[in-house]
């Protein structure tokens, strides 16, 4: 084996340097630099911004995850708090505020522990 050539996204073996990668279809391009390491991220950091529903999964780069929280929280805040100003209302109002608020505190600790899955290597 004079050279190997490897494949730039993966970083299997080719053996045809001219045809793109068997195992995920690239180009070869001879240069491997292994898995993408996501940044370390405080857990303290994210906990913080977890006070306002979804910042602190967006700092963590759980995008997804972050506008649900803020979604969810924000439309039961808002929507059981429009449904208190009504005395038949409030029997669906404030379980919803109490829904939401829950879903808040539950927000922030999921911050917090993914933030500290990430540390250690986990997600």
């Amino acid at each position: 084996m004079a050279s190997e050539v490897l494949c730039g996204r993966c970083g299997a073996l080719l053996t045809n340097p001219n045809a793109p990668c068997p195992r995920c279809g690239s180009p070869a391009s001879g240069s491997y630099y292994g898995p993408r390491v996501r940044p370390r991220k405080n857990p303290a950091v994210a906990t913080a911004l977890a006070i306002v529903p979804g910042l602190g999964h967006f700092y963590l780069g759980h995008n997804a995850k972050g506008l649900a929280y803020l979604l969810g929280i924000g439309g039961l805040q808002f929507f059981g708090f429009d449904l208190d100003l009504t005395v038949i209302g409030a029997a669906v109002g404030v379980p919803m505020e109490l829904g939401g608020g829950g879903l808040w505190i539950f927000s922030i600790v999921d911050a917090y522990r993914t933030a500290k899955r990430m540390e250690s290597g986990g997600v």
